[in-house]
């Protein structure tokens, strides 16, 4: 479930400090209508360089399809984790292996 750039309505790209060294984020609404925090290997976002991203539920949303709190995703579309930091579930995707 790699999400392609074309089916994002990007709002913003570059990185903070939260962004963890040699990769790039993508602020966008994905093709379901929902936010997400998107991370990409290296300076610009490429299809092939997708890491995984920050699933950004609305606030006090009733569907039960959706998680009550930011949800980390790996690029193959796998659930990673949803505790700890932005800063923390953005370093697992970029780092899988620690």
């Amino acid at each position: 479930m790699s999400i392609r750039l074309a089916d994002l309505d990007i709002r913003w790209t570059g990185t903070d400090d939260t962004t963890p060294a040699g990769h790039v984020l993508v602020l966008a609404i994905d093709s379901a209508g929902l936010l997400r925090l998107c991370l990409y290997a290296g300076d610009a976002p490429t299809d092939d360089q997708f890491r995984g991203s920050l699933l950004i539920p609305p606030e006090g949303h009733k569907e039960s399809f959706l998680p009550t709190r930011t949800t980390a995703y790996n690029a193959g579309g796998g659930w990673v984790t949803c505790f700890g930091t932005q800063d923390s579930m953005l370093a697992q995707l970029a780092n899988p292996t620690t």
